[in-house]
């Protein structure tokens, strides 16, 4: 099960290497519960809410997230300006931002955030987005591959000598196809 924590109480410790976690800055109840609701579905992640832009900022610095999730309407401050805050920390220069909102979106893209989920989401398309956003962080965060070794000097391939195939006249082809029809 998710381990669905405000920001002001939550675990240091992960159950598990493999597990997510992710920050949710969301001032409307309702949808921390629904956030909350979907966040059961995926027991590999742990969901931390904030309800302040502040708070969000001192969960972060606290424990960083793999993926953050921000509504861009907060009560201290826009969802816009606490991504520009929270990627001054060297810990979340790169972390993925999406912003989780009903308002008016111009500007959000170029303002770092590189999704914008609408409300109300819907349960299905936000899970699956979810899921790809998670994959993608720990592809990323896996060691890279060992280099490949240095290919060896490989002597000039000689191309094999052609199939030679019979040559028959047109007229003579011709011929045979009209002896068969007689």
């Amino acid at each position: 099960m998710s381990a669905i924590l405000p920001a002001d109480n939550r675990s240091p410790h992960r159950a598990d290497s493999t597990e997510h976690t992710v920050l949710y800055v969301e001032d409307h109840p309702v949808n921390v519960l629904l956030m909350e609701a979907l966040f059961t579905k995926r027991p590999q992640a742990r969901l931390i809410v904030a309800t302040t832009g502040e708070a969000g900022l001192r969960a972060a610095m606290e424990d960083p997230p793999d993926l953050l999730l921000l509504d861009l309407r907060l009560p201290d401050c826009h969802g816009t300006e606490l991504l520009k805050r929270l990627r001054a920390l060297p810990a979340l220069a790169g972390v993925t931002a999406v912003a989780v909102t009903a308002e008016d979106t111009r500007g959000v893209l170029e303002a770092g955030f590189a999704e914008i989920w609408r409300k109300p989401m819907d349960m299905h398309t936000t899970l699956a987005r979810l899921d790809c956003l998670l994959h993608a962080r720990m592809l990323a965060r896996a060691r890279p591959p060992a280099p490949l070794p240095a290919p060896r000097a490989e002597r000039p391939r000689q191309l094999p000598a052609p199939i030679p195939f019979p040559v028959v006249s047109r007229h003579a082809a011709t011929q045979g196809a009209l002896d068969t029809v007689r």
